[in-house]
């Protein structure tokens, strides 16, 4: 199995998640790199993604494994010779298994474009969004799990994978509550974290140490 660490970001943070996995496997036909299919009567390309990142915002932290017997180096070299520079492969690994990044993907850090500053959230911290035809409100002080100053830029950990905030409706929100304008579209996912037996690590550790 190889696992691709790619980005999402120029107009290619504009695809859709379920546009993201019709277009991956174009990819990899294009590119020549031999894929292994499911079974049964409905076979479909052994892909497997990280959680999704919502649309419109960059990322520097996404992962598709591959159930390939190619080798890395050249899995690597020939998905770079085939996508739009918003999609370029960042790293590579190589593991004995699948590594279920989605299963495990526990939370996420995000950069946002405004000075660095600390909210507060563990009071509680509601915010309202439209699902459907739905008005929602949540308190999300549950899912925020610190900050980290970016570079002057605020960073924020977030819940990822099943547990999920979006970091654009986080965005919504401090621009609301504090008056900033934050664009989603200048949003950066820098790094995934999963749990993984009760300890969360970064996804690139974890993937090291998969034999």
């Amino acid at each position: 199995m190889i696992v691709l660490k790619y980005t999402k970001s120029l107009d290619a943070r504009f695809i859709s998640h379920i546009d993201l996995l019709k277009h991956m496997s174009r990819i990899m036909r294009r590119a020549e790199i031999p894929v292994k299919h499911s079974q049964g009567f409905n076979p479909h390309a052994l892909l497997f993604f990280s959680p999704p990142t919502v649309l419109g915002v960059n990322s520097y932290a996404e992962y598709v494994a591959i159930d390939t017997d190619m080798g890395g180096e050249e899995v690597f070299e020939r998905f770079n010779n085939s996508v739009p520079a918003g999609l370029k492969g960042i790293a590579w690994f190589e593991t004995a298994k699948n590594p279920n990044i989605q299963g495990k993907s526990i939370s996420a850090d995000y950069v946002f474009d405004t000075p660095y500053f600390e909210f507060d959230y563990k009071d509680g911290f509601e915010i309202s969004y439209q699902k459907k035809d739905t008005l929602v409100t949540e308190d999300i002080s549950a899912k925020v799990y610190g900050f980290f100053n970016a570079e002057g830029r605020l960073g924020v950990r977030i819940a990822s994978g099943n547990n999920n905030l979006r970091a654009d409706r986080l965005a919504t929100a401090l621009n609301e509550r504090y008056g900033l304008s934050i664009p989603i579209s200048t949003i950066v996912k820098v790094e995934q974290y999963v749990l993984v037996d009760g300890v969360e690590m970064p996804t690139d550790k974890y993937l090291r140490g998969i034999v």
